[in-house]
């Protein structure tokens, strides 16, 4: 099955409309979780600025959504969010460097487990449903089960890259090998650089001053 790219800021978004969604909100979660990384230092444990990151951007894409009448869901330790009418779920994964990248073909950073293998089996048999079409299957969920989108995010030198994307495959080592469909994010540049400051080309203005009578 070839891969759903949406590319263009015009097509995400329009993309991200049909599951309800807004640009903002999803770069907000993966700015906070970015943040949450940097506040890390040496002293903590190796494990823990990823987790971190990870778990910040849950929280920021909970808060936001929940405010939409979207629902938490941890089932079997699988935090997810689901969309008010439950067809649909979102959970964050850390991805590699192709994350965010139309040329490139992203994958996971760390193995996935049991649950995100069911999500993606729900994922294959919706799409296999004979005689429909992405839009239609986003309104007929298969025994109540929500199709899972991934929030994929990459922490780069200079940016941060991420996407939502629907795995539709997962190989033997953990590791997502197909996708059904790309929503490509606007990239957050991480510009340190300091700004030049320009003084004003107006000429000084002179102000006489007069003792008081």
């Amino acid at each position: 099955m070839a891969t759903i790219l949406h590319i263009e800021p015009i097509a995400a978004k329009s993309a991200l409309a049909r599951l309800g969604l807004n640009e903002e909100a999803l770069l907000e979660a993966a700015k906070h979780g970015y943040l949450a990384r940097s506040n890390c230092t040496a002293n903590h444990p190796p494990l823990y600025a990823p987790f971190v990151a990870w778990g910040e951007t849950v929280r920021v894409l909970r808060e936001q959504l929940t405010t939409i009448g979207w629902k938490r869901n941890d089932e079997k330790n699988y935090s997810r969010i689901i969309h008010p009418d439950g067809y649909f779920a979102i959970a964050v994964a850390t991805g590699d460097e192709a994350t965010g990248m139309a040329s490139g073909f992203p994958c996971n950073k760390s193995v996935k487990g049991p649950s995100t293998i069911d999500a993606i089996e729900i994922n294959r048999l919706q799409a296999w449903l004979p005689g429909m079409g992405p839009d239609e299957l986003q309104n007929d969920p298969k025994e109540g089960q929500p199709m899972t989108w991934l929030l994929l995010v990459h922490h780069a030198l200079n940016e941060i890259r991420s996407e939502l994307s629907q795995p539709f495959d997962i190989g033997s080592n953990g590791r997502i090998n197909g996708w059904r469909e790309r929503i490509l994010l606007r990239t957050i540049p991480l510009d340190f650089d300091p700004q030049e400051i320009i003084p004003p080309s107006q000429p000084d203005l002179d102000v006489a001053v007069r003792r008081k009578a």
